[in-house]
């Protein structure tokens, strides 16, 4: 990943004629980057399931299915820029070692289920035009084409990237705009004490990265 470093370091020094130097550093560091890119989920990022009965819910061998659920994401830029997204599960200790499973919290010590954000290229627009995404498995030093893309839990895979791309090549496009739907996909295990109230907490981070 290129960046571009602004760096200063100032040195302090405190000294006597009769006794040694005493030292302290401070640095100074950032990034300059040539376009302010933010990335929006719609309806202020959340997804409310509401209240729920376990007799509405899909059963399968091992958790209930809940309804799926889609959400917008955008990334809006001062002008075009080459990113790449990873996401941070901050129920991590709740999700699964898969690393594609975020967690949704916890209900008397016991981890409530999780859920996987998946997207069809279909939906993907990168300027107003037709995108592809495209994934990287050792962060961004190659890319690959794929037909439809998710997040990989940066914990699990730190060298996990995802990208989008208008052309044949497997890289991401400079844009100035892009924007998917998400396809969120939910369970809770079976053995919860489902007797009391289970209330879902999951959260995650979206970090976007300039290449």
């Amino acid at each position: 990943m290129n960046k571009s470093l602004l760096s200063l370091a100032v040195l302090f020094t405190l000294a006597s004629t009769n006794a040694m130097a005493a030292t302290t550093d401070l640095s100074v560091s950032g990034t300059i980057t040539p376009a302010a890119c933010a990335p929006t989920f719609a309806n202020s990022g959340v997804v409310d399931y509401g209240s729920l009965a376990v007799t509405e819910l899909e059963e399968m061998s091992y958790d209930y299915l809940l309804p799926a659920k889609s959400l917008n994401l955008s990334i809006e830029c001062s002008a075009p820029a080459s990113f790449a997204l990873i996401a941070h599960d901050n129920r991590r200790q709740s999700g699964e070692a898969a690393g594609a499973v975020f967690g949704l919290g916890k209900h008397l010590d016991q981890n409530i289920g999780g859920y996987r954000l998946r997207w069809s290229n279909d939906t993907v627009l990168i300027d107003g035009a037709q995108g592809t995404t495209v994934e990287s498995m050792n962060s961004g030093n190659s890319w690959t084409i794929v037909p439809g893309g998710n997040f990989e839990e940066a914990g699990y895979w730190p060298q996990f990237r995802v990208g989008f791309s208008t052309g044949a090549e497997p890289r991401p496009t400079p844009a100035s705009s892009v924007s998917l739907t998400l396809d969120i996909w939910s369970h809770v295990k079976k053995d919860l004490p489902f007797s009391d109230l289970v209330d879902l907490d999951g959260s995650m981070t979206v970090e976007l990265l300039y290449l």
